[in-house]
């Protein structure tokens, strides 16, 4: 809190004689009258100090109120709480709703490539993007590219959480035949087996399905093919975009296998 001074008046010198009445300014003393310094100059040393200037240093300010002192110190407690609890609190929601975000695997469907227990960083940069543009009026989509791992809610029961591969994007069909995955679009009329890459050579993905992914979904499956190794889009169908939350950009445990994904 500020506080008031108040200055106290000018001091008025006397002269060393008596002004006679009438004539302001003058002295009885034969002693000439002495100048007045120019204004913010001390008077000479043994003259008086002319009325309007003041003799003496300037009064210091006042001691704080005890009033002020209280408010001094609410203020750096308050600082205190903002700068050491309230500001990280918010930058690590912030980080974990729309940046990173961290998740342990459960189960074998991403098996060889993932592990029970593998922890993973996944990033929501895609879906923030998407989001601030459908903030700002545009009908945009989070759509992964394909081949990324991403973590999805599941669309049957959102409190679940899978992890699984993209394999067809919107408007691609999907064709699972006689062991092998082929999906067809328009820069491969003839289609292309998307697992070369993820899976073994001599990998069997078992099901039988000829789909056309629908705007805005995904077709999904884990890297695990063999029977009941992966519960994915050959079963409960296609995945909406809106329940993916990120995808898997980092391995961060073990430590022996971290990895790049």
């Amino acid at each position: 809190m500020d506080t008031q001074n108040q200055k106290p008046q000018d001091p008025i010198e006397p002269t060393n004689g008596q002004t006679p009445a009438g004539n302001p300014g003058l002295s009885n003393s034969p002693q000439q009258p002495a100048a007045t310094p120019p204004a913010g100059q001390p008077a000479p040393t043994g003259q008086p100090a002319p009325a309007g200037h003041t003799a003496g240093p300037e009064p210091g300010p006042s001691p704080a109120s005890p009033l002020g002192k209280i408010a001094s110190g609410f203020s750096s407690v308050l600082g205190a709480i903002f700068s050491w609890i309230i500001f990280p609190i918010a930058v690590v929601l912030i980080l974990h709703n729309f940046v990173f975000q961290a998740y342990h695997v459960l189960g074998t469907s991403m098996v060889p490539t993932l592990h029970e227990t593998d922890y993973l960083i996944v990033s929501k940069l895609g879906y923030t993007q998407a989001l601030v543009q459908r903030v700002f009026g545009q009908n945009k989509k989070y759509i992964p590219s394909r081949g990324e791992i991403i973590v999805f809610r599941y669309p049957k029961d959102p409190s679940k959480v899978f992890v699984k591969r993209v394999i067809g994007l919107p408007g691609e069909r999907v064709v699972i035949k006689d062991g092998t995955v082929t999906v067809f679009n328009k820069e491969n009329p003839n289609g292309f087996n998307p697992d070369k890459g993820y899976e073994k050579s001599d990998a069997t993905t078992l099901g039988s399905t000829d789909e056309t992914v629908q705007t805005g979904n995904l077709f999904v499956m884990g890297d695990n093919r063999t029977p009941s190794g992966s519960y994915d889009s050959r079963e409960w169908g296609e995945l909406p975009s809106s329940y993916i939350i990120g995808n898997a950009v980092l391995r961060l445990l073990p430590l022996d296998q971290v990895k790049f994904l």
